[in-house]
């Protein structure tokens, strides 16, 4: 029988999750003070702070759905697909809900507080917390955007996985990524990102509010597929961005050199004049898909150990996903409140937010057996199955 995508569990995956879901703590944490609009946001920023969460920006939530394209062809296996159309709904539509009901309106209270768009308590705003759509209404899903377009992207783009997970699918898979490794076609794999930034992000609005962002579908559904693609290319993985890791980070820092230069140049919101839309358009896919591809080649390398604080970190994801913004909100809220310095509430920020997540996360959630499945989480088993394969190469 030959090896599916679950027989392995894939070390360099759970160490990308756990750090790209680490940056975004980080990135919310530091938002307050980036000089970008935000729920609630101090009037003085941090121009340092801003220019490293920009460079975040180009591969920062690409990492993440790449991530999540390897995640779902773990999470499919061999299972019928209505067992695990079922598990989808469950493991994203279930927390999705949840946190709209519950970790979002703190979220908008606050921010109505901020900019004096109410006075009074919680309990007091909380009758208007679902009257209309955010943001001229409190009704949101804020951070957990992210939930419903893995969800619906996921159940659209199901055929696919499908036929991937098939011996066809795979023996196709496997000599596409054959090819690519040989020929270095994989630079190729920014056109699509490229053709999505120059043709629908100029006619795409709601950003992450899914209806109208035609962009933000095209674009994160591509990278799934990517994440699907890359994570169950061995000779991908090994041959080409293991080798080549030191070459793509370097075409990474070149690419974001020039975009910085040419279309960036310290503007807080950089605006791109029509003519120009082509050369940023294929500029930004390349640079996102350099990083990328330069991060799974270190992390095909060198994340290739399982501590005991890799499984409780990765269990641990999700809920701290779904619980951080509104810790960060509160924390952010009450350092501006009392007039903390920007340097000095940033840190303050960070600290708050991963200290009250995982207070939450450990005497709230996890014990809890049937708070769980709000969290995204199983129900504890002694040992996980699923996983993807390692490659049985690694080129030096």
């Amino acid at each position: 029988m030959p090896q599916t995508l679950a027989d392995t569990r894939r070390a360099d995956l759970d160490w990308l999750r756990v750090i790209a879901f680490g940056l975004l703590i980080l990135y919310h944490a530091g938002m307050a003070w980036s000089g970008w609009s935000w729920h609630v946001t101090s009037p003085e920023s941090i121009g340092w702070l801003r220019e490293t969460m920009r460079f975040l920006n180009r591969w920062r939530m690409p990492l993440i759905f790449l991530v999540s394209g390897g995640a779902v062809v773990l999470a499919l296996g061999a299972r019928p697909s209505g067992a695990f159309v079922s598990d989808r709904l469950k493991r994203l539509g279930l927390p999705l809900l949840f946190g709209m009901a519950v970790l979002v309106p703190p979220q908008v209270y606050l921010e109505r507080l901020w900019r004096g768009q109410f006075t009074g308590s919680f309990l007091e705003w909380l009758p208007q917390a679902f009257d209309g759509i955010y943001p001229t209404g409190n009704t949101s899903w804020h951070h957990l955007w992210f939930l419903a377009y893995v969800l619906v992207l996921t159940l659209v783009l199901l055929p696919v996985f499908l036929w991937a997970r098939g011996a066809g699918g795979q023996a196709a898979l496997a000599r596409a990524g054959h090819v690519v490794a040989r020929t270095g076609l994989h630079w190729a794999m920014a056109l699509p990102l490229a053709a999505s930034i120059l043709w629908l992000a100029p006619v795409s609005y709601n950003t992450n509010g899914l209806i109208g962002d035609w962009h933000g579908l095209v674009y994160y559904g591509v990278l799934l597929l990517y994440g699907a693609f890359l994570f169950g290319s061995p000779d991908l993985l090994a041959a080409l961005l293991n080798r080549q890791r030191f070459v793509s980070l370097g075409a990474g820092v070149v690419a974001y050199a020039v975009l910085y230069v040419v279309f960036i140049d310290g503007a807080v919101r950089p605006v791109i004049a029509p003519p120009d839309r082509p050369a940023f358009a294929l500029l930004s896919a390349a640079n996102t898909m350099a990083w990328l591809f330069a991060i799974l080649g270190f992390a095909n390398r060198h994340l290739t150990g399982r501590p005991a604080f890799l499984a409780e970190a990765t269990e641990a994801v999700y809920p701290f996903y779904m619980l951080h913004q509104t810790v960060t909100v509160i924390a952010v809220y009450w350092l501006l409140t009392l007039g903390v310095p920007p340097a000095a509430g940033f840190f303050a920020a960070v600290l708050a937010t991963f200290g009250g997540t995982w207070a939450i996360y450990a005497g709230l959630v996890k014990p809890w057996r049937w708070v769980r499945p709000l969290f995204g989480m199983k129900a504890p088993t002694p040992q996980r199955a699923g996983s993807l394969p390692r490659p049985t190469a690694r080129p030096k």
